[in-house]
């Protein structure tokens, strides 16, 4: 079990090609194809397994059951057009551009298939092994672009299917041949992290004022690396044949509850006032742990001496670039208060800048016990309960987790009070 949701492990994952594993079919989506005996044609019913799309879970539990079409002057699914088949359809097209460096990703096939009428598209796979996750993952740069060229800034309106290449192309001959073919299926749910674009640039200038986004960024540019023992272990599971899933909350839920907890409600202040409260306490057994708990102190020495020069510059530079973007942030919001306060003659001018360095101070008395519980607290407690979900689901008697320090000694005491 590892600290990361399945969005981000397939971000991190830099399998080559070749020893890439076919997913599980329980992570697919089952389709069935029927084409009635003909002539001298005998009936063909094929039964599948198609990778999906992340937007395919809009439309879970609907039923989707149309005649299967493919247009030969557009056998990549790259114009839009009117509809030009009366019934319900599913659109059939080939993966990829006629080049390939043409613009011609998933989601832009799916907004031309759902402008043609179609009910759902299926994509012949040009690999001959289907991808381990989720299609249509794209980068911000990409669903702008997108979404320039659709003029949407929505998800597509139809789910989409990656088909097998060979049963692909024998679907594309069944088509060709003038055959009637029908699909049928009904769409899985999926509990893989889905956004669209505006949540995806809210999230991005989220990271940006945070501080986060340019910490990570500055220490990609030393080539250090992040995550690593994570890899390492699904890369140990997978060589002696065991388990290896993922336990922590994706990005979607960690950033609505960093969010809800930044609120100033009477709730979260007296959260804040109780967690000062308590500081000393939790300071005393962080520098002295009880029996039993990870020392952190000890281990921020022992790794500390483990680094090499360049990831120490890479981790300094970082801090105090994210440090800068932080500061200004809180700066421009106590700013904001000072001046409104020093216009109706609450404060003096010469007081300003006390006055300002008192009100960032409030701020960051009450931001930081609610930062601490939204990114450290609460995803102790996430993880724990779906350690304990997993342990249930796969009957398991042992495992091994692989957190981060900070984490260690919260799941650890949910475990002890609650039990696995």
């Amino acid at each position: 079990m590892i600290e990361l949701d399945e969005e981000r492990l397939d971000r991190m994952r830099q399998v080559p090609a070749e020893q890439l594993t076919e997913p599980p079919e329980t992570a697919l989506q089952q389709v069935v194809f029927k084409a009635p005996a003909q002539h001298e044609h005998a009936a063909v019913e094929i039964t599948t397994h198609a990778q999906r799309a992340v937007w395919n879970s809009e439309a879970t539990g609907q039923q989707i059951t149309g005649e299967v079409l493919h247009r030969a002057e557009d056998e990549f699914g790259l114009e839009a057009g009117d509809s030009f088949h009366g019934g319900q359809f599913m659109a059939l097209v080939r993966r990829g551009g006629a080049q390939p460096e043409q613009f011609a990703p998933f989601a832009l096939k799916a907004h031309n298939a759902a402008q043609s009428g179609a009910s759902a598209l299926l994509v012949v796979n040009s690999e001959e092994k289907l991808p381990v996750g989720r299609i249509g993952v794209a980068t911000i740069w990409g669903e702008l672009r997108i979404a320039c060229t659709t003029g949407s800034c929505s998800f597509p309106s139809v789910p989409v299917l990656l088909l097998n290449k060979q049963q692909g192309e024998e679907l594309l001959q069944l088509c060709r041949s003038g055959r009637s073919v029908t699909g049928d299926f009904t769409v899985k749910s999926d509990p893989y992290p889905r956004r669209s674009l505006p949540k995806k640039l809210c999230q991005a200038c989220g990271l940006f004022c945070s501080g986060i986004g340019v910490m990570y960024g500055i220490i990609q540019c030393f080539a250090v690396e992040v995550g690593g023992e994570f890899l390492a272990a699904e890369l140990a599971a997978r060589d002696i044949g065991i388990r290896c899933v993922c336990i922590d909350v994706d990005l979607n839920r960690f950033w609505s509850r960093l969010g809800w907890s930044l609120l100033p409600t009477p709730c979260n202040l007296l959260n804040s006032l109780l967690s000062w409260l308590a500081f000393p306490r939790v300071f005393f057994q962080f520098l002295f742990p009880p029996f039993g708990s990870i020392d952190t102190v000890g281990s921020i020495f022992l790794h500390g001496a483990s680094f090499s020069v360049k990831t120490w510059l890479a981790f300094l530079l970082a801090g105090a670039c994210a440090s800068f973007i932080t500061n200004s942030v809180l700066r421009l919001f106590g700013t904001g208060v000072v001046e409104g306060a020093t216009d109706t003659g609450l404060i003096e001018s010469d007081d300003r800048e006390e006055a300002q360095a008192y009100v960032m101070l409030a701020i960051e008395m009450y931001m930081l016990p609610q930062v601490y519980s939204a990114v450290a607290a609460s995803r102790d407690e996430a993880m724990y309960h779906s350690m304990v979900r997993k342990c249930q689901e796969f009957a398991a008697k042992r495992l091994v987790v692989v957190v981060g320090a900070g984490h260690a000694n919260g799941i650890l005491q949910y475990a002890r009070e609650f039990g696995l």
